[in-house]
């Protein structure tokens, strides 16, 4: 058995060592500068509340990012089902019929990405792009239709909304992507797209299903995180969801995602990625760092971030 350097190790392993480094290192510095308000009782149940809403989608996300694609629609899709399940919910008093319409929509919306993207022979991208502009769209007239600037849940959601809930949809959702990801085709075969799409083609492999499939567990994902969303808020509107489609990337290159996708990936990513976007957003509010200054040090950091994790030969971008 061949012998591995600890040089070799630390090649191999490098984006985790960035990725668990930076989580450790932004909970050691925001501990101090916060002077202890991070993990006051309070701010603890804030960031359970914003990082389950992150973990959710990332853990879905994982499963597009390692195709080597991207869904720049995620944003829009969440404020129409938080919107659409609150009217729901609110007309039958029913929470589980709110949800299994906005369930509905989102894997109609995975089918589109997934499916007719193949059938037509465009790029992933752009049925997203296409995506993201109907929901934005479809957002704004509802709320014009309802002449109102949010719309509130009727519903108790109180239990939904608490810590102990919240934790435990990250750790069920964790070990339901952890087996799909490292146990069955779907982890296999989506990692194999990312690496080479076309050699997996020929070696008689259906990507299109396989691509199906994992649209189809990410708008699964969407939904859910749109439910805690609007069971954290109490309410939704024209803004509800802006700023996710990009805030999920940021997150998974902060986890050591590899925007190229492939064998590299890992659902990891997902929520230590989760927990130091969280925490750095968190932190800086807490320490008082006025909000430009904010934005700049948060572009610097996913900069910085993409530079020494996403370099590669043949480009870095996502399909």
């Amino acid at each position: 058995m061949k012998k591995i350097s600890t040089k070799e190790w630390i090649s191999n392993h490098g984006a985790d060592i960035l990725s668990y480094g930076g989580l450790i290192l932004c909970i050691l510095i925001f501990s101090i500068t916060s002077k202890g308000l991070l993990w006051s009782s309070y701010n603890f149940r804030i960031l359970i509340q914003s990082v389950c809403v992150y973990a959710v989608l990332s853990m879905g996300a994982i499963f597009i990012y390692s195709m080597g694609y991207m869904d720049i629609s995620v944003g829009a899709q969440v404020g129409v089902y938080c919107i659409l399940m609150i009217l729901v919910t609110n007309q039958t008093g029913s929470l589980l019929a709110g949800f299994a319409v906005i369930l509905a929509l989102a894997l109609i919306s995975g089918l589109i990405n997934g499916y007719v993207a193949v059938m037509l022979g465009l790029p992933s991208i752009v049925t997203s792009i296409f995506l993201m502009s109907i929901f934005g769209g479809v957002q704004v007239l509802m709320m014009e239709k309802l002449a109102v600037n949010s719309i509130a849940i009727q519903a108790d959601m109180t239990l939904f909304k608490s810590t102990g809930f919240m934790i435990g949809v990250i750790i069920v959702l964790a070990l339901i992507s952890i087996y799909l990801y490292k146990f069955t085709q779907l982890g296999e075969y989506v990692k194999s797209i990312g690496a080479n799409e076309l050699a997996t083609e020929f070696s008689g492999i259906n990507t299109v299903k396989w691509k199906v499939f994992a649209y189809a567990f990410f708008g699964v994902c969407v939904a859910v995180g749109a439910f805690l969303l609007t069971a954290r808020t109490g309410a939704a509107g024209k803004g509800t969801g802006t700023g996710y489609a990009m805030d999920i990337m940021v997150a998974l290159l902060l986890g050591g995602m590899p925007l190229s996708g492939g064998m590299k990936s890992k659902i990891s990513s997902s929520l230590v990625g989760a927990f130091t976007y969280v925490i750095l957003s968190n932190g800086l509010t807490l320490s008082r760092v006025d909000v430009k200054y904010g934005y700049v040090i948060k572009a610097i950091v996913f900069l910085a971030v993409i530079m020494i994790t996403c370099r590669k030969k043949d480009g870095v971008l996502p399909r």
